[in-house]
């Protein structure tokens, strides 16, 4: 849904930065005022995550079922072919949004970490999401039919009881939607794992000369 992926790439890049800020900060410290190379390792998997997981997903929705997708906000999603440059430029500029989005995130998740804010992390992506949240809820009943903006509206003498519920796989909706779903939890799930996997504190060139040692004398 467009109201959900951009925020949802803002959101994932904030929640990377708070669970590695710890090693953020200290790297951040050892740099000196410049930007160390976890800050660019964090920025790549974040943007990454945003252009092949969150874009994919979105535009493959958008092109299927645009009027669900964008929760019949607009026709013009619906009328992208032969309708003008304005309309056809709307999925490239969903694209954009989105890796946008997750640059912004990690922009300002590492700055509020290296200026002693990280307590506003949680707090604004969760506050994103409650606003995302209620965005959509007050959009009832639109996530729950699959049709076009002319019957979500009733014009043109369309009306929205001839809507399909989504449970029913209307288009092959459910069946779409359940395969983007898959790919995106999974793909988060791995994101969050890499990023736990190397939050914690890198050791110093002598921390890790006695770690070393420390573990030869264990084995002796």
């Amino acid at each position: 849904m467009v109201q959900i992926d951009v925020p949802a790439a803002f959101v994932v890049s904030l929640l990377c930065v708070d669970l590695a800020r710890k090693r953020l900060r200290s790297e951040a410290e050892k740099a000196g005022g410049e930007k160390p190379i976890l800050y660019y390792r964090y920025l790549l998997r974040t943007v990454f995550f945003a252009g092949f997981v969150i874009s994919p997903a979105g535009v493959y929705l958008l092109s299927g079922w645009p009027g669900w997708e964008q929760i019949y906000w607009s026709r013009r999603f619906e009328d992208v072919m032969h309708s003008g440059w304005v309309n056809a430029l709307l999925p490239a500029l969903f694209v954009m949004a989105i890796v946008g989005a997750a640059y912004l995130g990690h922009v300002l998740g590492y700055k509020l970490v290296t200026t002693g804010r990280e307590k506003l992390l949680r707090p604004i992506y969760i506050g994103v999401l409650a606003v995302v949240v209620i965005v959509v809820a007050l959009d009832y009943p639109a996530f729950l039919l699959v049709g076009t903006y002319d019957q979500f509206h009733n014009l043109n003498g369309q009306s929205r009881e001839t809507m399909e519920k989504v449970w029913r796989n209307p288009y092959g909706f459910s069946t779409g939607w359940l395969v983007v779903m898959a790919y995106f939890v999974a793909a988060l799930a791995i994101l969050i794992l890499k990023v736990r996997k190397d939050r914690a504190p890198s050791l110093s060139p002598r921390s890790e000369k006695s770690h070393d040692l420390d573990v030869l004398r264990t084995v002796e």
